[in-house]
Order: C-alpha cells, then sequence, then structure tokens
C-alpha cells in the first residue's frame, strides 16, 4: 500500500496517566508510515499498520474496531498479525506515557530516526528567528500545517521580550511543541516564567566554559552567574533546561568538567556544536576554530563525558568559521539548527536546510511547503545524508552517522559567497 490510510497532516492528543499528562503528536507521512512523538521526548517510526492502530488507542477507540479498521485497510493482514501488532502499538503507546525527561526531538545519532530513506512529508523541528508577532504567528501556523510539530525560537538580542511569551502561547495554541534558545543574559526571569507559564516545552541557554571569566569573555559580562540562575529557575518551574555548548579551542581541555558541573546542577540536557575551519585556515584556527581533523577526537571527549554523567545529548551541525565575525560573535548566534531533523527559518520566512552552503529553499510566508520541500537545496541534502560517511579513521563515531565531521561539505556554511567549497 503506497498511500496513507490516514490523511497526511499533524494529529495532537493528551492522555493522562496517573496525575501526569503526555502529549501525543502523530504525524503521518505521504507513504503511510509515520512518526509517534511524546512530550518532544521520545519518538518512534511507525508502518502503515501501526500508524492506524495508533491513532485508534489514542482517539480512544476500543480493540475491536481498531482490528476491524485495519483487516478493512490491509486485507492480507492475518488475525495473529494484527493482535500481535496490536499489542505492540499499546506497550509503545504506554511506554511512552512514562514520565521522564521532556527534551527535544533527537537527531540522526538516534537509530530511530536515521531512515532518511521514507518519503517523509517535513523534518520534526524548525528553529525560528522572531519576527514581528503576527509574522512569527503566521510562520508557525505555515510549520504546522506542513506537519512541523516543533519549533523552536531563537531568541535575537534586539528580540521584543514581550513578544516571546505570546509566541509560545501561539504554538502552543495550534498544538505545536516550543522551546526557546537564547544567550542567558538576553532574558529576564520575568520573560523565562512567562514563557514557561505559556507553556514552553525547553529552554535552550548558551554553556560556553566552567571559568566565569572566559565564558563572560564571550557570552557577556555577569551572563556566567545568570546562566545559572536560569537553569536553576527551569527546574523550579519544572521546565526542561538544555544546555547549548559550543566546541572550540579555549574549552577543549575543560569539557569533562563542564558536563560533571553541568550533572552536579541536575542538568542533563546537552547540544553540542563546534566552530570549525579547513585544516589549511591558519587564521579561523588562531581565532579559535577548531581544525576539521580535530572534530573526531573532540567528538569522542564529549561522547564519553555525556555517558559518564548520563547526558542525554544531541549533535548540531558543525558550523564553518567565518573569518569576517568574531570567535564571540559566532558563538552567540550558534548553530543554524540544533540537529539534522530540522529547518532554520529566518524573520522574513526563508527557510534553510540544516547543513551545506546558505541556499535559500524558497520564502514560507509566500510558497507551497511542498516547493520549498523538494527544492534541489533540500534534495541534495537527504541525498548527502543517505550516502554513506563511515570511515575506517573513526567507524564507531555516532557524529559520522549524518556526515563526516572533517568534511566542510557537510558543515553549516554561512560565510559570505554561500556554498562550501
Amino acid at each position: 500500500m503506497n498511500e496513507s490510510a490516514i490523511p497526511v497532516n499533524i494529529y495532537h492528543y493528551e492522555r493522562l496517566i496517573g496525575d501526569w499528562p503526555t502529549r501525543f503528536h502523530l504525524r503521518v507521512d505521504p507513504d503511510g508510515g509515520g512518526m509517534l512523538l511524546a512530550n518532544a521526548a521520545e519518538a518512534a517510526y511507525l508502518s502503515p499498520v501501526g500508524v492506524l492502530m495508533a491513532r485508534g488507542v489514542l482517539e480512544g477507540r476500543g480493540d475491536e474496531a481498531i482490528r476491524q479498521d485495519v483487516t478493512l485497510t490491509f486485507r492480507r493482514a492475518s488475525a495473529s498479525v494484527v493482535d500481535a501488532d496490536l499489542v505492540s502499538i499499546h506497550q509503545l503507546i504506554a511506554d511512552l506515557s512514562a514520565p521522564g525527561d521532556n527534551y527535544p526531538i533527537t537527531n540522526l545519532a538516534d537509530p530511530r530516526l536515521s531512515d532518511w530513506s521514507r518519503v517523509l512529508a517535513a523534518p520534526l523541528r524548525a528553529d525560528v528567528v522572531p519576527a514581528e508577532l503576527e509574522v512569527t504567528k503566521q510562520v508557525l501556523l505555515r510549520l504546522w500545517e506542513a506537519g512541523i510539530p516543533h519549533a523552536t525560537i531563537l531568541a535575537q538580542p534586539e528580540s521584543n521580550a514581550q513578544d516571546l511569551p505570546l509566541i509560545v502561547e501561539a504554538a502552543g495554541d495550534i498544538g505545536m511543541l516550543t522551546g526557546l534558545r537564547a544567550v542567558a543574559s538576553w532574558l529576564s526571569p520575568e520573560v523565562i516564567e512567562q514563557t514557561a507559564m505559556a507553556g514552553l516545552d525547553h529552554l535552550d541557554l548558551l554553556y560556553v566554559s566552567a571559568s566565569p571569566e572566559a565564558h563572560d569573555e564571550i557570552a557577556g559580562e555577569g551572563d556566567y552567574e545568570m546562566v545559572w540562575s536560569g537553569f536553576d529557575q527551569c527546574l523550579a518551574l519544572e521546565l526542561c533546561p538544555v544546555a547549548q555548548m559550543p566546541l572550540i579551542q579555549s574549552n577543549t581541555e575543560e569539557l569533562d568538567e563542564m558536563l560533571l558541573g553541568l550533572q552536579q546542577r541536575g542538568i542533563g540536557n546537552l547540544v553540542f556544536f563546534a566552530l570549525a575551519c579547513p585544516d589549511d585556515d591558519e587564521l579561523a584556527q588562531a581565532a579559535g576554530a577548531l581544525p576539521a581533523r580535530a572534530l573526531p577526537q573532540v567528538a569522542t571527549i564529549m561522547i564519553e563525558a555525556a555517558e559518564d554523567t548520563e547526558a542525554r545529548y544531541l549533535w548540531a551541525p558543525p558550523v564553518r568559521f567565518d573569518n569576517s565575525k568574531s570567535l564571540a560573535e559566532q558563538v552567540r548566534v550558534g548553530p543554524r539548527t540544533a540537529g539534522d531533523v530540522a529547518i532554520r527559518v529566518e524573520a522574513d520566512g526563508r527557510v534553510f536546510p540544516a547543513r551545506g552552503g546558505r541556499i535559500c529553499a524558497g520564502d514560507l510566508l509566500t510558497q507551497p511547503w511542498l516547493d520549498i520541500w523538494n527544492h534541489e537545496g533540500f534534495t541534495r541534502y537527504r541525498e548527502r545524508l543517505q550516502a554513506p560517511t563511515r570511515c575506517s579513521d573513526c567507524p564507531d563515531l555516532e557524529i559520522c552517522i549524518a556526515d563526516c565531521p572533517k568534511d566542510p561539505r557537510g558543515w553549516s556554511d554561512d560565510t559570505k559567497g554561500g556554498e562550501t567549497q
């Protein structure tokens, strides 16, 4: 069966297990398969049969009615197979309903999310630069209509702080999972509380160094204390805190210390992004960027440190260092997207893939989503993700699943000229 038995869309549900509510998003893709997400924390791919069963369970239909739906739609399915599959779906939903970290969707290092050969309707997440409130609301609506259930708002120093809770509220009203990424000193405690009350799912704060002086040199004066205050406030508000950590030359010797400090304060969710440069770019290395040859070793250090502290981590595509900008400026801006299952949407509606040169795939505010998703930029991006990237140098490194970290063609490249060579 090539077409979906359920219309391609996102379906939003909420189930109460004891006193613990779980928000489910069931996304149906054009090939009939789909994705079931729970609280933005866990995700599972579903076959077309699984999609039909999951919808029935989440809508409260009885098992006999679900069996009838399946046997009418998939006539070759035997009764014993249908029964076994239905038991599995019940167990899956029960497992996803269990209380746990409400952390945003993981990346392609998770085997459950690595099968890009399926016909996906859209990415799973959008990192959105906010514009005027009504424009941003329209962007969120277009993302939801495209089948993207998760939006992270990329706060800017010039962002209207009073709009942020309203943006989060608007996303929640249409059923989206929402995050907010910022440098801590860009947000006041009042704004953090207001966005949490508006339904924010996670707050990502930049964390550069275990040294207050080194951190503040890049993030801004007084930011180190505000990071920890922000994390503590998240925990008090039962809002998921996420530490977004740049990988640069100055902090490679203290990564273990940084992760241990986070663990001791109860912060177990991390996003890593490397500021990288080609091996022969001496100017970038002098400024603090990591040469390509160093990325596998640094990635190994991060993985081992994360495992030692039982942290959950997300790899953002490496960012190509721009010699026309300072290290501090680029660290504060952060990665283009936090992971390979995401897109970036600029304030004016322009859409960019997670990796590659800065090639606009279209305007979300004026163009149909399918035109954007089928743009050459996304086609090349998907083809690259599907190509084998393993080599004998580091055959077991998780970061290589999406692309070779040493190859600049797989980085996010926003330098002047756009296209990574």
